[in-house]
């Protein structure tokens, strides 16, 4: 078996171990459903031979919304910023799951990826943008159902590269500090902000109108503690359809009608930047050393090349 080992002045420690196990179906029923409210419609699939019970109730899972058809996307992430190791010399497991959309074409394939590599989840939720919203809340909920000890989880998007080194060092202890609140951490600039005109019906069912607006975290990185997801949840409890899905939705109207807090990573005290470099992360990397994420050229719609996940990493990583 193979160790690859870094270890730095920062206290990163990360171990790259192979999984060297037979692999034996661990359950036989892999299809769950959520039924709540709006969650009702929401229904899992995961593979046969995740086990959950081998994870610490301290694991900080990464969920990162993937389309079922980016497969070449999610295994140059498990090979990069994604690999399942440990950190903080060896005190902390991140692991990461891919959260897939419904594709008929992909159907055969995600099977099989699941087999080999546990990670993926799929969800009977097209991979249309106008679904965005009940992804988002599928990651809040399959967290919850199936990891229910974790403290926090993060969510991210299969165009984005990790700048793992700050993510460990700087922000968790953020999250970390506070993951007995009830809170939303990410990046909440004027920028990211919703109109209630926009989306007054359903806003309307959950608050009372109000003249003001709501901030909602950038849908590239955000992280969610365990009480304020479930404050979240428990709030969708009455309504049985979002008719105005999008990206404000979970960390914006949702989250205000749970009456969740926020920490705005725009205005902390800890100096976390991300770049839509859309193709030129190594290069972004190279400049700003407080970058802790990073889009792709998948950002755009259409993938250049695997190699900049890897050009950036060893870059992050101090191989080059």
């Amino acid at each position: 078996m193979s160790i690859f080992s870094l270890e730095g002045e920062d206290g990163l420690n990360e171990v790259l171990t192979p999984t060297m196990r037979s692999k034996i179906p661990l359950q036989k029923a892999v299809t769950k459903k959520i039924s709540s409210g709006v969650m009702s419609v929401i229904e899992f699939t995961n593979s046969p031979y995740l086990d959950f019970q081998s994870f610490p109730n301290d694991l900080v899972p990464i969920i990162v919304l993937s389309k079922a058809s980016n497969i070449e996307v999610r295994d140059a992430i498990r090979r990069t910023w994604g690999f399942y190791r440990l950190y903080r010399h060896r005190t902390v497991r991140i692991k990461v799951f891919f959260l897939v959309g419904t594709d008929d074409f992909m159907t055969q394939r995600l099977i099989m990826e699941q087999n080999v590599f546990d990670d993926v989840i799929q969800v009977n939720i097209p991979d249309i943008y106008t679904f965005s919203a009940y992804k988002e809340l599928s990651a809040m909920a399959w967290v919850r159902s199936y990891l229910p000890e974790v403290p926090f989880y993060i969510k991210t998007e299969d165009d984005v590269i990790l700048n793992m080194k700050l993510l460990v060092n700087q922000l968790l202890p953020v999250i970390e500090s506070a993951s007995n609140q009830e809170l939303v951490v990410g990046w909440f600039g004027s920028q990211h902000s919703v109109q209630r005109g926009t989306y007054q019906k359903f806003i309307d069912a959950l608050v009372p109108p109000s003249d003001d607006n709501l901030n909602y975290a950038m849908s590239l990185l955000y992280a969610v503690t365990a009480s304020g997801a479930d404050r979240m949840i428990d709030a969708l409890r009455h309504i049985e359809l979002i008719e105005y899905p999008g990206d404000p939705f979970v960390t914006g109207i949702l989250r205000d009608a749970a009456h969740v807090e926020i920490t705005d990573l725009a205005t902390a005290t800890i100096r976390l930047k991300y770049d839509l470099a859309n193709g030129e992360c190594k290069s972004s990397f190279e400049k700003h050393h407080d970058l802790l994420i990073c889009t792709t050229s998948l950002h755009l719609g259409a993938i250049k090349s695997m190699s900049e996940y890897f050009d950036a990493w060893n870059l992050l990583i101090g191989e080059l």
